[in-house]
């Protein structure tokens, strides 16, 4: 390991960060699985998980560690496994979304312990947003007995289509939230960060013990399409990506025309208003989504024609997008669609990859009351396993 230029302070956080990483990784692990994999001494392990341990981040499987936390362990004594304590710290997340807003309290394996869900049917304030996070998070604190020193901080995420409305600044192309931010520190006194929803989601959508997962690329339905792709684990392009290119994709030639997009766009075919607005030219009939995939699934004739033609177009850009990226695994987020239309789905897809080599689809775990997570991933992805643990607020041993 080349450890030129680097302070011991800095390679102490480096290691201790790969370290947690692995164990993340794994759910558990052996010390000695640890050193083999990161190419470090056992001894080392040993002294940097049992520090770890004496600080509450780590717990060992097999009970309390000897006083002397500093000394390697002897050989011959039985291999045991260590993991991330749950409730080393709690953390809040929050997300708001075109229709939605979440906001929940969740364990260090970002497990959800409660949440707070509010629909928005109509016009509301920046203020009434604000509001309604950070009064939802002294309730969630209050009613679990959490003390504020306990809170890792506040990941929150928001869609690109709430981006302006709560304050966000465009630096040198990028987006950032810092007055939102500052704002919800001052009324919190947690740190606080948020990052669009979008990749928040492949983020949290990371299942880290499905190897088939570690490729995969993430398609958001909602006013606009976008996606966001996970290689080895890892965001691709990182936070700041566009996610929203996949709007603008040309999906079927000689398409439907949408204002500010080429004819047949992605936005004008498979966005949801423009879903509803064919089966209404259809039908007739104004529908929500609940009620177009009632009707389907009831096998209504008008409806089964328009809305079996998008999934075709659906299924094209799933696996276009899948052999652009270079991924057999394909995540729908804040899709809705009945389990029939998804059948119908997966099985326009077999017929474009083939039996020998076919694309998975997954629905988003968090979505709807549960989007929340995605806010609380970014919290502990930056404020704990990017510092290696090490907290402003701890002493690192």
């Amino acid at each position: 390991m080349d450890t030129k230029g680097i302070s011991k302070l800095d390679l102490k956080r480096r290691n201790r960060k790969q370290i947690l990483l692995a164990i993340r990784e794994a759910g558990m692990l052996a010390r000695v699985d640890i050193a083999a994999q990161l190419s470090l001494t056992r001894a080392a392990v040993t002294i940097i998980t049992n520090q770890m341990i004496n600080q509450n981040i780590l717990e060992d499987m097999n009970g309390p560690i000897s006083t002397q936390h500093d000394e390697p362990r002897k050989k011959g004594r039985k291999k045991t496994m260590i993991r991330i304590k749950p409730d080393f710290r709690y953390v809040l997340g929050a997300v708001a979304n075109e229709r939605s807003i979440s906001v929940g309290l969740t364990d260090m394996n970002n497990e959800p312990i409660d949440q707070k869900y509010m629909e928005l049917t109509g016009a509301i304030t920046p203020e009434e947003l604000i509001d309604f996070i950070v009064s939802s998070c002294r309730e969630l604190l209050k009613k679990h007995s959490v003390p504020v020193k306990q809170i890792l901080g506040l990941g929150l995420g928001i869609v690109p289509a709430r981006w302006d409305q709560l304050r966000a600044e465009r630096k040198d192309g990028l987006v950032t939230f810092d007055k939102l931010c500052y704002l919800l520190e001052m009324e919190l006194q947690i740190p606080v960060l948020a990052e669009s929803a979008i990749t928040l989601y492949a983020l949290a959508g990371i299942d880290y013990s499905d190897k088939s997962t570690s490729n995969q690329i993430l398609i958001y339905s909602g006013e606009h399409f976008h996606t966001a792709a996970v290689y080895n684990n890892e965001l691709l392009g990182g936070f700041t990506k566009d996610t929203s290119t996949a709007d603008r994709i040309i999906i079927k030639t000689g398409g439907l025309p949408s204002a500010g997009y080429p004819d047949g766009s992605v936005h004008g075919e498979l966005t949801r208003q423009a879903l509803l607005s064919k089966i209404k030219k259809a039908t007739g009939k104004d529908m929500d989504m609940q009620q177009l995939n009632d009707a389907y699934d009831a096998g209504d004739e008008s409806v089964k024609a328009v809305y079996e033609d998008n999934l075709a177009t659906l299924a094209r850009l799933i696996y276009n997008l899948c052999t652009l990226y270079d991924v057999r695994c394909a995540t729908l987020q804040c899709f809705r669609i009945s389990e029939q239309s998804h059948c119908k789905l997966s099985a326009y897809l077999d017929e474009l990859t083939g039996k020998d080599n076919p694309i998975q689809i997954r629905f988003s775990k968090i979505d709807g009351r549960q989007a929340f997570r995605a806010g609380s991933e970014l919290a502990i992805d930056k404020l704990f396993f990017e510092v290696g643990g090490m907290l402003p607020d701890e002493s690192d041993g």
